[in-house]
């Protein structure tokens, strides 16, 4: 059942149980604690990606059975917008652009006859505007997703031909997405979250490594730190001094501090919930 304590101004964790569908929310350092909040509506069907907007403190959840985004208020337990692709993506990630298009990375499509895509909306109330649904370059399966402050838009996938993790670029002004560029020499084992910190720098966890991986761009060799368990999802917490990641095998979200990696502490999803997403607010 859903329920919720938590305080209207401050900082927030949310954690997504995938087998649970319900969004846990903590407040204070991970150190095991109860959540103080628990989003359990009835949209929720397999949550994966989370991303919070700053300037709304909205939560846009990549909901992956259910097909869409789910977009819910700060300390709402319901939605109140939903955007749709209806050319049958299924989700794992999602982000905002700075000129307000949202963007989903999606894994495949619901028949998993194509590889990851990008499908972009124009904001706006009843699920917005769909704009279009753009295949990622020689993808077998798409990740994670992030957006510059200057609105370059980066994903990771796996690689069709080398089955490794590939990060890419792309622009996508009013959700129209051009030609995507492979960022050069960067591999991953596994693709996992990606970031970016206020240097500009990118941050990517790497699933098989468990590492985080920080790359000062062009230079496509990253100053690397391990994490206790692999990541899935992974977010930088505020002014950067931490990271947070999800662990599905573990049930549990992590806390580490940045760019240092020590290990802050740990909280457990539900029971059996599968924990694989993760967003702070603000």
């Amino acid at each position: 059942a859903s329920f919720y304590s938590c305080p209207t101004t401050g900082s927030i964790k949310y954690v997504a149980n995938f087998f649970k569908n319900a969004i846990s929310v903590y407040v204070g350092k991970f150190s095991g604690q109860s959540p103080c909040g628990q989003i359990a509506s009835p949209w929720l069907s397999g949550p994966e990606g989370l991303y919070v907007q700053a300037a709304t403190h909205d939560l846009f959840v990549a909901n992956q059975y259910g097909r869409n985004i789910l977009v819910f208020h700060r300390g709402a337990v319901d939605p109140y917008d939903m955007y749709y692709d209806p050319t049958g993506q299924v989700p794992i990630e999602v982000t905002v652009a700075p000129d307000g298009t949202v963007l989903a990375s999606n894994i495949t499509n619901v028949w998993q006859n194509l590889g990851g895509s990008i499908s972009t909306w124009i904001a706006g109330p009843n699920g917005g505007t769909f704009v279009g649904n753009f295949p990622e370059t020689n993808s077998s399966q798409g990740a994670f997703i992030a957006v510059k402050k200057n609105g370059t838009v980066y994903f990771d996938d796996v690689d069709q031909s080398m089955l490794q993790g590939f990060v890419w670029t792309t622009s996508c002004p009013a959700g129209v997405c051009g030609d995507q560029t492979r960022v050069a020499g960067v591999v991953l084992h596994h693709p996992g979250g990606i970031a970016f910190d206020k240097t500009g720098d990118l941050l990517a966890t790497d699933e098989y490594a468990a590492t985080a991986d920080t790359f000062e761009l062009p230079n496509p060799v990253p100053s690397t730190f391990p994490m206790a368990a692999i990541s899935f999802d992974m977010v930088l917490g505020t002014g950067d001094r931490s990271i947070f990641t999800a662990n599905p095998l573990l049930n549990e979200a992590f806390e580490y501090s940045y760019p240092s990696g020590t290990l802050v502490g740990t909280v457990s999803g539900l029971p059996g919930g599968g924990v694989d997403g993760i967003a702070v607010d603000p």
